[in-house]
């Protein structure tokens, strides 16, 4: 373990914040070493609104994976969420430079013409972008041009876009807990590395993330990113249901679900009860489970029709083949895939488990998980590792060839 170059991500989400540290391993694996779930602080609906309370929040994460993986983490991919992102997919022409081929100055050319197409009031900025797909000389579907000859280049980039000051203060409380920011990345992107497969992303597949505050959009098409969104409903607003229907605190109304929860009432029996503690402290009382889970369905119902109407408008719903994976803690409700087909036409639904990965599968395996190991296998997959000494800190030489890395031109 000393010996490997150490990745690290952080889900920084509403209702939790999740840091994974993992070693690449020579199989495309990535091994994980340190997990620190925490309550989340500070945040609502993927927005910092308390500052102090978000950087404690993040900073106890990273240190509960740190002492657990016996290493200090530096820097990691962050993810970024919350009703202000959007997309757009926008296409980007280059000449190609004289010379025997197209080379990597045309390619950057090509994605930057693509960049100053994206639509950017003044406040808001690129926050991550994916190449779908180049054209050489009028032939689609190529992935990499470097070294063909051509005359004009073309590029498909997908671009994701949000409100500068949401992102910068997120990236802010990030490094203020003592964490670079390598890469800011769009959470469903980061949890379909973890959940979604080459064969579902060819054939056309919808991921959807539900979250404590937000629920999370991703379609994937012809094996590339098609769509992103999110929308401003998850699991807290069905506790918050639950608190106020029943008469019960936040914190009572979210046990209740986490252990009794259910999608659809017809599911339980009409005698069965639990006895819960009303919000005023003093009384309790015996609540039937299955008008619970008639609290829950509508709700789930809603999220999944606006996911719906949502991706129809993006002219993507007929060409998800493979069907949804449902990932986050909505997920684990128990028949949330049966509600979601049932709302979204009978297309087949899967819950992802996070996939790729070695070590501490086991912790790892719940849906809760997915959006921090994709934030890791992607930092893996790109290289942005940190080689630990002895005790646990970035060796010298490591430093020092950042340090170069960081003031010479890439080649």
């Amino acid at each position: 373990m000393l010996n490997g170059s150490f990745v690290a991500g952080i889900d920084v989400g509403t209702t939790k914040i999740c840091t994974i540290i993992g070693c690449p391993q020579s199989d495309g694996r990535l091994e994980i070493f340190g997990v620190g779930l925490t309550p989340s602080a500070g945040l609502k609906r993927g927005v910092i609104v308390d500052r102090e309370d978000a950087i404690g929040a993040i900073r106890a994460s990273v240190e509960a994976a740190q002492e657990q993986a016996n290493v200090q983490i530096r820097q990691a991919f962050v993810g970024i969420t919350g009703a202000h992102i959007s997309s757009v997919n926008v296409t980007g022409r280059t000449n190609v430079s004289p010379g025997p081929a197209i080379s990597e100055h045309d390619v950057q050319r090509a994605i930057q013409s693509a960049r100053d197409g994206v639509p950017l009031p003044q406040d808001r900025e690129i926050i991550h972008e994916v190449v779908r797909e180049f054209t050489v000389d009028g032939e689609a579907g190529v992935s990499r041009p470097i070294g063909m000859s051509a005359r004009r280049l073309d590029v498909e980039l997908h671009a994701v876009t949000g409100t500068a000051s949401i992102v910068e203060n997120m990236e802010r409380c990030a490094i203020d807990a003592g964490v670079g920011v390598v890469r800011r990345v769009l959470e469903p992107i980061a949890t379909a590395q973890a959940v979604v497969t080459d064969a579902e992303r060819d054939l056309g597949v919808i991921l959807i993330d539900i979250g404590g505050g937000t629920s999370d959009i991703a379609v994937f098409l012809d094996g590339s990113i098609a769509h992103t969104s999110a929308i401003p409903i998850g699991g807290n607003h069905i506790t918050r249901d639950i608190s106020r229907l029943l008469r019960l605190s936040f914190d009572e109304a979210e046990k209740l679900k986490c252990r009794y929860g259910h999608a659809l009432p017809d599911r339980i029996q009409e005698n069965e009860n639990v006895q819960v503690q009303l919000a005023n402290g003093h009384q309790s009382e015996h609540v039937p489970l299955r008008l619970v889970a008639e609290i829950i369905e509508p709700r789930l119902e809603e999220t999944f029709s606006l996911v719906r109407s949502n991706i129809k408008r993006a002219g993507l719903y007929e060409h998800a083949s493979a069907g949804i994976v449902l990932s986050g803690g909505g997920a684990k409700l128990p028949e949330t895939t049966v509600l979601a087909s049932r709302v979204l036409d009978n297309l087949p639904v899967r819950v992802g488990s996070p996939r790729g990965i070695t070590g501490m599968v086991d912790t790892v395996s719940s849906p809760v998980y997915a959006t921090g190991v994709g934030l890791a296998l992607l930092a893996a997959r790109e290289g942005a590792g940190a080689r630990p000494g002895r005790d646990g800190q970035q060796t010298l030489l490591g430093r020092v060839m950042q340090w170069w890395e960081r003031i010479l031109p890439r080649a």
